[in-house]
């Protein structure tokens, strides 16, 4: 079975990410994939907070004159040319860069990028922004230009009705089961997330489920029942993988991560081959690279 892995934020991996140089985390990175059964990563490029470029991007990057974050990606670019045939990654533009159409015109010709990523912070004003349609420049570009966007909604994924209705033919992903645990209810919250699979535009990213949903240790059992709600709603088609491990790992390991999904009986091989790596295949257009391509064609697709 070819398993994705659709978030790991790969370059905070380690205990002393900070500072230890991209190609040994790369390696280490390969090592621990090996290990698992991991075929590949999608990788999102963090910087921390306590950068202050990532107080709006993110990303490694710098200020433009507007008070756009440009976003650059040094980790994800090393970690393609040293293996081309095991990672991807999410690329970053703020929806008020002046130049954001031949940005997203770039997207999907630099080696190794897919796709877009938004997160929306309220803290920052981004979320008002999103809300007053200021985001909607940058949904038209990628909607022409054919490049999916992984949307952090957390507990607030209704807030996404007017951009799936506007660009119905943009591809979202709503990240992390759409839920959040410092919001209340947060089970009943995944009544609102089901209810958007009527969008056929919208996938969901199926990860930090143990971590919000679960009240039992590994193998998290009580989770199952909503992933098998999910699998209902959007089939397993629309509905990806994610460990996002440097996130969870204070909750649960990258193999329980996996593992709680690859060994569950009550899900069959197909529901698990889609969910755990054909869906986020297919979605992102990311071939795999046993398909007949050179490593230099699988980059550039």
């Amino acid at each position: 079975m070819d398993i994705v892995d659709a978030q790991v934020h790969l370059n905070r991996l380690g205990s002393d990410w900070e500072h230890t140089p991209a190609e040994l985390i790369v390696d280490y990175a390969v090592v621990t994939m090996d290990a698992l059964g991991l075929d590949a990563v999608l990788i999102d490029e963090w910087a921390g907070f306590d950068n202050p470029v990532t107080k709006r991007g993110h990303l490694p990057g710098r200020f433009l004159p507007n008070g756009a974050v440009r976003g650059e990606h040094p980790f994800s670019e090393a970690a393609i040319r040293l293996h081309p045939d095991r990672f991807r990654y999410v690329a970053r533009i703020d929806p008020i860069d002046p130049d954001l159409e031949t940005l997203m015109a770039d997207v999907r010709n630099k080696p190794g990028a897919l796709c877009l990523r938004i997160v929306p912070i309220p803290e920052a004003g981004e979320l008002d922004l999103y809300a007053r349609g200021g985001f909607d420049t940058l949904f038209a570009s990628a909607e022409r230009h054919q490049v999916p966007i992984f949307a952090w909604f957390p507990g607030r994924s209704h807030m996404l009705v007017p951009t799936l209705e506007k660009f119905p033919n943009l591809q979202l992903i709503l990240d992390h089961c759409g839920v959040s645990r410092t919001e209340p209810h947060v089970v009943d919250q995944l009544d609102q997330v089901f209810a958007l699979s009527k969008y056929p535009n919208l996938a969901l990213k199926w990860c930090h489920a143990p971590s919000q949903l679960s009240r039992e240790e590994y193998p998290f059992r009580d989770v199952i029942p909503h992933l098998r709600r999910a699998i209902d709603a959007f089939g397993p088609q629309r509905v990806m993988w994610a460990s996002d491990h440097t996130q969870s790992k204070s909750h649960h390991s990258w193999a329980q991560a996996l593992y709680y999904v690859l060994d569950c009986a009550e899900l069959t091989e197909d529901d698990k081959a889609w969910i755990l790596g054909r869906s986020v295949r297919t979605i992102l257009r990311w071939p795999k690279p046993d398909q007949g391509e050179s490593h230099e064609q699988a980059v550039r697709n």
